[in-house]
């Protein structure tokens, strides 16, 4: 009985353990934060960093997926407690977040195509194509040096793959990122000059100095313990500059095992079998993520047509107040880019304390901007009805918009429906924009799996076939309505 309780009041504990919201982007994340490729689990030294800080704060782990430029953004819009993803203490970040005490040290390393041997420092890279991340300190350093020809990725791994491809001349990347993806690969040789010393910290909001306080002391209960230099000898990371940091000048104890894992997953000549199982352990995620982009597309839809019908008809029929108010509306959205208005509902808006989801906010941005196309269709195919059917319907004593609902629409409907099947179509490509905040989707999960695997060819194959599966039952819907309509 006294065990039964013991379990019981452990069991309570856990499952009233606070969450640690924690953000990363996993595209090309290696060896931050990257699902493996063999279990497709996610991995990854930071991982493990949360994982043991999450232990020591008492709180339960969960993960938010964002892309990199926009962690900063989501942190202060509270979509999460904490962002960690390689991210640099720079003074003008300190300005907008706060950050934990330094949990790395690194400095950055120039990577070329092996056997190149033009490139020894930092000043021999002016006047040539140089690829980096964009945002990041290495981009900066580069941006001091006059001549630079600066070329930016948001993907390690595309990086790679055009310096391979000549069209960058070298790549300026951290060490972390040239160790996981040059180092490993014979194509490429480091330079080896260090430049530029930088420091990785934990991002926080400045509305939660509490949690800072509790991070740090986190923080420094794992270095004091040996338990993060474990971690990083396990990755292959640790190096003098941490040591420095850490005033830990022992030696490495322990073999890169995890560095080892990584390593042996790595074939490009992978066999037709090995091929086959990867598809079959990747299905899922990608049936996953077509569903995503079936639910927000098609909600949106909906959306855009009910909206749209609103705005032509008080466009047309409304009093002219707000005929102005509407074409006002109609110019400002075609206008504006539609990733502009994404960014505006869902960062933007919580500065004015209105909050929406990732998903509904995606949903209403996606149907308000297609809802003004919607209504240009409309309206062309309303005003295309000759206009002695609309003197008939008054003559007869209808109104306005009783004649617009019985006589003007479903002839409209007619003219409008190849029209609306397009603008559905363009729809479904457009929700690939969404990833930007924090869901994934179709598109990003060809972008995170792709760079897992190094599988582009095929995987955008298997991506474009399920868009056309998306929407071809609409397309055939749309012919068939059509044929019956002309009949």
């Amino acid at each position: 009985m006294f065990k039964f309780f013991m379990i019981l009041f452990l069991f309570s504990g856990f499952a009233s353990a606070e969450s640690l919201r924690w953000a990363a982007d996993t595209e090309s994340g290696a060896p931050y934060v990257f699902y493996d490729a063999e279990s497709l689990v996610m991995t990854g030294f930071e991982f493990d960093l949360v994982q043991a800080l999450s232990q020591k704060m008492n709180r339960e782990p969960r993960f938010v997926q964002n892309a990199w430029d926009g962690l900063i953004l989501g942190l202060n819009n509270n979509l999460y407690d904490v962002a960690i993803n390689g991210i640099e203490i720079t003074e003008d970040r300190k300005k907008s977040v706060y950050f934990s005490e330094p949990y790395y040290a690194t400095h950055v390393k120039i990577i070329t195509k092996q056997g190149d041997t033009r490139f020894k420092k930092l000043s021999d890279l002016p006047s040539f194509k140089i690829g980096t991340l964009g945002g990041a300190l290495s981009e900066r350093i580069l941006r001091s040096e006059e001549g630079v020809k600066i070329v930016t990725y948001e993907s390690e791994a595309l990086a790679h793959q055009d310096l391979l491809l000549g069209r960058t001349d070298a790549i300026f990347l951290d060490a972390p990122i040239a160790k996981y993806y040059s180092e490993v690969d014979k194509r490429f040789q480091i330079v080896p000059t260090e430049i530029g010393a930088m420091t990785y910290g934990i991002a926080i909001s400045k509305k939660n100095p509490e949690l800072l306080k509790s991070v740090n002391r986190a923080l420094s209960d794992l270095i004091n313990s040996g338990e993060l230099k474990t971690i990083y000898e396990k990755w292959g990371l640790w190096n003098a500059a941490t040591a420095s940091l850490f005033g830990d000048t022992t030696l490495n104890r322990l073999k890169p095992t995890s560095f080892d894992k990584y390593k042996s997953h790595l074939n490009n000549d992978r066999s037709w079998k090995d091929k086959f199982e990867i598809y079959q352990k990747v299905g899922p995620l990608f049936l996953k993520a077509a569903w995503q982009t079936i639910k927000i597309s098609f909600l949106a839809m909906i959306v855009a047509v009910v909206l749209g019908l609103l705005i032509v008809g008080l466009r047309l029929y409304g009093p002219r107040p707000l005929q102005y108010l509407t074409t006002g509306f109609v110019e400002l959205i075609r206008g504006t880019p539609l990733l502009l208005q994404l960014f505006f509902i869902f960062y933007a808006l919580p500065g004015i304390g209105i909050e929406i989801p990732a998903l509904w906010a995606a949903i209403m941005t996606l149907g308000i901007n297609y809802s003004v196309q919607e209504s240009e269709i409309y309206r062309s195919g309303l005003t295309n009805i000759h206009k002695n059917q609309i003197e008939a319907a008054y003559m007869l004593g209808l109104t306005k918009w009783q004649t617009f609902w019985s006589i003007q629409l479903p002839q409209a409907i007619k003219l409008c429906l190849g029209p609306m099947t397009t603008d559905f179509i363009a729809l479904i490509k457009d929700s690939s924009l969404v990833s930007v905040i924090t869901l994934v989707e179709l598109t990003k999960t060809y972008s995170l799996l792709s760079s897992t695997y190094y599988e582009y060819f095929g995987f955008a194959i298997l991506t474009a076939t399920l868009y056309l599966l998306i929407g071809m039952p609409l397309v055939i819907l749309s012919r068939k309505l059509e044929q019956k309509l002309i009949k």
